[in-house]
């Protein structure tokens, strides 16, 4: 097993693949082709009412991690309005969609988490927690190539490992773990009064 903490001076900034706003990518799996990726986990400010860009093949997870509310109108679907304390939305890259956020009463943009796995190749999973005292348990998937990834959003996270190691995780850090084959486990709280913590796996098919 090994692991990395990254932070800002990690990060990539880049335009959206439709030229309307800017991601910044927090991890990826790069590969050649229209994409440019296997996977990748990513953030972004939504500031003004508009389409997402399109990725066919891409099964895609999207959740809120600070502002107020996103309304979301997806090709062949009900409308659905994500927040903070909503489960992550799970979409197609292929589908048509459009968004409308709406600002919390301080007026904070909102800033969402993305994680995108090209359908064929890899699957993934997101959740979204709110520690507040009490401790969350994590077991990574042991796959030779499966990667695990923590986003803290707000407050800090005290990973411990269950060989006692430790990382603290602050605010807009995110964790890569790279099992390797073992299994691994740790366990989650937060190093302030509360955290908002985003938890991502990948596995291949």
């Amino acid at each position: 097993m090994k692991h990395r903490l990254l932070g800002p001076a990690d990060f990539l900034k880049m335009p959206w693949k439709n030229g309307q706003g800017v991601t910044t990518e927090l991890a990826v799996a790069r590969r050649a082709g229209e994409d440019g990726f296997d996977w990748r986990i990513s953030t972004a400010t939504v500031a003004a009412p508009g389409p997402f860009s399109e990725f066919p093949g891409i099964d895609r997870s999207l959740a809120v991690i600070r502002g107020g509310t996103l309304a979301l109108e997806v090709e062949g679907r009900p409308g659905v309005t994500l927040g903070t304390h909503t489960p992550p939305y799970a979409f197609g890259g292929e589908l048509a969609v459009s968004s409308t956020p709406a600002l919390d009463v301080d007026g904070v943009p909102i800033d969402d988490f993305n994680v995108m796995t090209r359908r064929d190749r890899w699957q993934h999973t997101l959740t979204q927690h709110r520690l507040e005292g009490q401790s969350l348990s994590w077991a990574l998937p042991a796959q030779t190539e499966a990667v695990a990834f923590l986003y803290c959003g707000d407050g800090g996270v005290d990973v411990q490992f269950g060989d006692g190691h430790r990382v603290m995780v602050p605010a807009g850090h995110g964790l890569r773990i790279d099992p390797q084959g073992v299994p691994v486990s740790c366990e989650l709280r937060a190093g302030t009064d509360a955290a908002d913590v985003f938890l991502t796996t990948l596995t291949r098919r």
